[in-house]
């Protein structure tokens, strides 16, 4: 498998709309090849939300803060509690910059969630979001499920914490390089279609018929005369 590489986006947030007051944001860009998935560079930042004032005008839902309470201490905690703790507009520049110099296809687990977030946050703060690298990786999963019902999928690493954004965005790295692996890996089937040319009436003289055929053998898409007229 040619080396490609990629960037792979999490966050954690207080909604599911694209509005969504953003708590952690997760990215990592990685190099996959046949040796595996190699990490080049982590970006991960802890926002302020406490206050309508840090992150104003984005949203938050009911069933999102009754979904946090069901989660693990360890994700809480860097959801809520971790610090030093960045406003959403320094975040988001610093992000900006951190994808200029790894300039890759950006993923996210679906296409209407981490990267429509980021676009409507960076919107919010002035910035231009690179829609042109979005890239979805459940519509590519279910693509390669569909079409390969038996290629096997990484678990979520035992090393790591479901709903910890950067970690999600780990595993989803070695899900992206799975679902890579079965589409390079996938049998090539050739299929070959013969067209007979068709056959077209004419009405000739012997003498041109004798004339044609002295030119040359006859073969697809030759003039058969048929009804050659003395």
């Amino acid at each position: 498998m040619k080396p490609t590489r990629h960037i792979v986006a999490d966050l954690e947030t207080l909604d599911t709309q694209p509005s969504a007051v953003i708590l952690t944001a997760g990215l990592i860009a990685v190099e996959i090849s046949d040796a595996g998935v190699t990490v080049l560079s982590r970006w991960y930042r802890h926002l302020e939300f406490f206050f309508q004032q840090d992150q104003p005008g984005r949203t938050q839902s009911e069933n999102t803060w009754e979904w946090w309470g069901k989660q693990s201490d360890p994700a809480i905690w860097q959801a809520f509690e971790q610090r030093p703790r960045l406003s959403l507009w320094l975040a988001m520049h610093s992000l900006a910059a951190w994808l200029e110099i790894h300039p890759y296809p950006i993923w996210g687990n679906g296409s209407d969630f981490d990267n429509a977030t980021l676009q409507d946050a960076f919107k919010q703060c002035g910035l231009r979001w690179p829609y042109w690298r979005n890239r979805c990786l459940r519509s590519t999963k279910g693509l390669v499920q569909q079409l390969a019902p038996d290629v096997k999928l990484p678990e979520f690493p035992e090393h790591l914490t479901p709903h910890v954004a950067i970690d999600d965005a780990e595993h989803e790295a070695y899900l992206l390089a799975a679902l890579l692996e079965a589409i390079t890996r996938a049998p090539v089937v050739e299929t070959h279609i013969h067209i007979p040319a068709p056959l077209i009436e004419l009405s000739l003289t012997a003498d041109q018929v004798e004339e044609l055929m002295a030119l040359a053998p006859f073969g697809a898409g030759t003039l058969i005369p048929i009804g050659a007229q003395s």
